[in-house]
This record gives C-alpha cells, sequence and structure tokens, in this order.
C-alpha cells in the first residue's frame, strides 16, 4: 500500500502540464514531459519513488500518452487521468487510476500548487491520497519538473531540423554547471525534447570526440535506473565525429529516441500535425 501511494503523487503531476506556458493556462495542441521523485506516507513508514510521464492535450482535453512510475523496482502503469484547473492554472486537482502487473488497481486524488517556473520548465508541490480496493489511504507529497516540448521553427524549404549530439556527452561523470539546462539538468543534446509536423527530416549532428549512434524504443525503470529496449522502428546508424545521419518521421505520435552505448543520451521527438486541429476558443482555468 505504501508503495502503491507514491504512483499516485506523480500521476497527478502530469495535469500540472498546463501551468507549464507563460500564462499558466492549459494550451491545446502541445505535449510535455514530467519527471519527479516524492513520498508516500503511511503511520509508520516513508517509502521514495520516480517517474516518467508523457501527455499531450488535444484541444481541451489531456491525453496521456505514456506513464510508468517505479516503486521500489516495481513498476506500475498510468491510466485515466482527468483533472480540473484552477486560479489560471496555478492550482489543480486531479484523479487517475494505476495498475501493476498483477493487475492490482488503486484510485489517486490530490491537488497540485505552482511553486515556481522558468521559460520551458515549471516546479510543482503536490499532496493528496491513494486509496486501495480495501478503502485504505496513503498520504501523499510530491516533487516534479513539467517541461513542454519544444516546437523547432522549420524555415527549410525541405522543413529540416538538427539536433546536435554535444561535445562531452559520452563522459556524463565529467558534466560542469556549463552543460547545464535552465539549472534543472545537465544536457547532453542541443535539444531533448522536440515537436515537429509529419514529414520533417530531422539532422544528427556528432559534436562529440566518439562515435554515437541513434536508435528508437522504450524506457524502462526497474532497479531505480532508466534503461531502454530497442523497437526496430528508427535507427541513425553509427554517427562518426563530425559526421551527420537524418531521420524523416512519417507517422504522427511519441518516438522515443536513445543511444544504446551511452544510455545517458536520450530525446523524445513528438509528431503532430496541429494544423488538422481547431484551436480551443476558451482556457481550461
Amino acid at each position: 500500500m505504501k508503495h502503491i501511494a507514491i504512483l499516485a503523487i506523480v500521476l497527478s503531476l502530469a495535469f500540472t502540464i498546463s501551468l507549464n506556458t507563460a500564462s499558466a493556462e492549459l494550451t491545446g495542441n502541445k505535449a510535455y514531459t514530467l519527471s519527479g521523485n516524492g513520498f508516500a506516507v503511511s503511520s509508520t513508514t516513508i517509502s521514495d519513488s520516480n517517474a516518467e510521464i508523457i501527455f499531450s492535450t488535444p484541444q481541451s482535453k489531456f491525453s496521456l500518452q505514456s506513464g510508468v512510475i517505479t516503486i521500489d523496482q516495481k513498476d506500475w502503469n498510468l491510466a485515466d487521468l482527468s483533472g480540473t484547473m484552477l486560479q489560471n492554472g496555478k492550482l489543480f486537482k486531479f484523479n487517475a487510476k494505476a495498475t501493476d502487473s498483477q493487475g492490482k488497481q488503486v484510485t489517486i486524488t490530490a491537488v497540485g500548487k505552482l511553486v515556481d517556473k522558468t521559460s520551458t520548465d515549471s516546479i510543482y508541490t503536490l499532496n493528496g491520497a491513494i486509496i486501495d480496493s480495501a478503502k485504505k489511504t496513503t498520504k501523499l507529497v510530491y516533487t516534479s519538473k513539467v517541461s513542454e516540448f519544444i516546437t523547432k521553427p522549420i524555415t527549410t524549404k525541405n522543413s529540416d531540423i538538427t539536433i546536435k549530439i554535444l561535445k562531452g556527452a559520452a563522459n556524463p561523470q565529467d558534466a560542469t554547471y556549463q552543460s547545464q539546462i535552465g539549472g534543472f539538468k545537465f544536457n547532453f543534446l542541443s535539444e531533448d525534447r522536440v515537436t515537429i509536423p509529419p514529414g520533417t527530416t530531422v539532422t544528427f549532428v556528432n559534436d562529440d570526440d566518439v562515435t554515437h549512434s541513434l536508435q528508437s524504443g522504450t524506457a524502462n525503470y526497474g532497479s531505480h535506473k532508466k534503461y531502454f529496449t530497442a523497437d526496430n522502428k528508427f535507427s541513425t546508424g553509427d554517427i562518426a565525429p563530425g559526421k551527420s545521419k537524418s531521420i524523416t518521421f512519417e507517422t504522427q505520435g511519441f518516438i522515443r529516441m536513445y543511444d544504446p552505448q551511452y544510455q545517458n543520451i536520450d530525446l523524445t521527438v513528438f509528431v503532430f500535425d496541429s494544423s488538422k486541429i481547431p484551436k480551443t476558443k476558451t482556457p481550461l482555468n
């Protein structure tokens, strides 16, 4: 029970995504990632957890693309998330479900509060509860960062964009404050979240001193460490130092790319045709 509780926290954070915009309002036709750590508190224990959630906001609805919470080396899959924004996005409330590999399900409710934000990232505190089938409740306390996918400007005739593998990416232990993005994390790519329309070609340039390669796959979070499993859909092949390789993305959806040799290097490409989605006229607040 104590372990399940933590996943509730993370789930709630997913809906905080809307706070990431400059007006702190839920914005349609965008995508976000959530990364966080938190605690579930019972009368006798405090348990920790980590989570990663990817979601989008087509029109006025919230769409969970994928979400995994790892608690004591056990994964919980998130689903059926719904929520409401309050006070122009400064507060939110939500409810959701989470299921483990044996099919055990819990209900989650929570209220989130905006703490601070930069132009691309926001920090939220979360207080809530997780309720199991026996109506037992565990209190939830969580802190998380949500980040908006960057929409790259398409200015060339062929609609190409470039993402660089930065120098030193193969040696994360040597990263310094100069490698950080917005004070939140060390950066190994020029962009690690990007939104593009279908048919866009992405060119990956290797500015590092060693050979890299990028391929698509799914993230796993066992043993408190992220690792990837290839899905064989996309691959750059080897990219020698100073060289580049390109991939054209045609199908809409989320594509996770990672370097199999240096798995600290990963990015998410959100392929989305916003021109076919009507804009919402009224923000949800």
